[in-house]
């Protein structure tokens, strides 16, 4: 029999023999946590996605975003590349808070901002690059909630992509590379009866045509899907995900399983209150087809706007952060949860991630960008009512 002393020292030889073994599992690193960095634009009602560009030329990330109930309603703040921001005094027209969306519009190497009110109005603000713009405006009927720019009919200029807020639904605009739109179709054909408030607006090539296509998401009529032709016509039309719900609010787009195709991320889907809710995933097979994903993602009791796609762990899949909460009681306060996937369509709640899970103001939005240079991405979250703020969290 081997004395005590021996014995433990050749069990632990073993053990680490084992461990130190390749392919093997061993001991797995902790997962970063989350606190809040910075907080913008208090006791305003933040609302749509707002843009992080470089506005000024300096190489630093700066913000766009647009406030309800607000004059002017659209902000900006020049970001200095360490996390902080400073406002710009506006010298552009107040149209309204408006959904925002960013480009190269006039060719000149800067990037143009165009923003569609809910009003009606479309404001196109060609950049200087020093941080000034010049406004132009085209008057419309219906609001908008949602905007891109993409090259639609492959002419090298911008094209513009709307979805409004009651019966446009999307409209597509031919861009002259000079901040002027022409309306060239709307899509789909409306619907008597209720109104079909748009809610979100993603845009990428889903059938590897080389064309950009679009997804829209709108309350009560669901998710459209349409096909792009690379000169500007679209085929498609409803998308049946099998939801009870049709509270369609976020869409984010991604390559969630590694399989080269891409797949769509929604968030705001309401199963009933009290009831299992959160983010639903679909995996698109390339040529049309989805299929569910979203075991370990029904663990909200309150779904609402607000998801994004990000490795937020750098173990290099993508992982979900979305807006929702636990108490299933709205009066409570929106909380931002990370799930984090296993690169096969799986996903876990990580629980200790530092995001409260209740107490924030209702959240509208949510954007990663590494504001800072550090190489690691910052969570952008916009929140709405009478105490809405634009907060920033940084990974501790």
């Amino acid at each position: 029999m081997l004395p005590f002393d021996r014995r433990s020292f050749l069990r632990w030889m073993a053990i680490g023999l084992v461990a130190s073994s390749p392919g093997l599992v061993q001991s797995a690193s902790p997962l970063p946590t989350y606190a809040r960095a910075l907080t913008l634009g208090p006791n305003k009602e933040w609302r749509f996605n707002p843009l992080l560009i470089d506005v000024n030329g300096d190489g630093h990330l700066d913000l766009v975003a647009t406030a309800r109930l607000a004059n002017p309603a659209l902000h900006m703040w020049l970001g200095d590349g360490k996390g902080s921001f400073s406002p710009i005094a506006p010298t552009w027209s107040d149209i309204g808070y408006a959904a925002l969306a960013t480009g190269d519009i006039n060719g000149d190497g800067f990037p143009d901002i165009v923003g569609a009110s809910h009003f009606g109005a479309v404001q196109t603000l060609l950049s200087d690059g020093k941080g000034g713009f010049t406004d132009k405006i085209l008057r419309r009927e219906d609001g908008y909630v949602a905007a891109q720019l993409a090259d639609l009919n492959g002419d090298g200029h911008l094209d513009l992509i709307l979805v409004g807020y009651e019966k446009a639904g999307i409209e597509i605009y031919f861009g002259d590379g000079k901040g002027n739109w022409q309306l060239h179709n709307t899509l789909p054909e409306v619907r008597p009866g209720h109104t079909m408030p748009g809610r979100a607006l993603v845009i990428g090539d889903l059938n590897h045509d080389g064309h950009l296509d679009l997804v829209a998401a709108f309350q009560r009529w669901g998710i459209y899907i349409y096909y792009g032709d690379g000169r500007g016509g679209f085929t498609g039309g409803s998308v049946d995900f099998s939801s009870p719900s049709r509270e369609f609010q976020s869409l984010a787009l991604g390559d969630v399983n590694k399989d080269g195709h891409s797949d769509i991320v929604i968030n705001g889907t309401v199963f009933g209150r009290n009831q299992p809710n959160g983010p639903d995933v679909y995996l698109g097979d390339g040529r049309g087809g989805w299929t569910a994903s979203s075991a370990g993602l029904k663990v909200l009791k309150f779904g609402s706007a607000g998801v994004v796609l990000g490795d937020l762990d750098g173990d290099g899949n993508l992982d979900i952060v979305a807006a929702g909460s636990t108490t299933g009681n709205t009066e409570g306060g929106s909380g931002l949860f990370w799930f984090r996937g296993d690169g096969k369509g799986g996903w876990s709640l990580v629980r200790e991630s530092g995001f409260p899970s209740k107490g924030l103001s209702v959240i509208h939005s949510i954007t990663l960008a590494d504001v800072d240079h550090d190489g690691l991405p910052e969570i952008i979250a916009l929140h709405g009512r009478e105490a809405g703020s634009i907060t920033i969290w940084k990974r501790r």
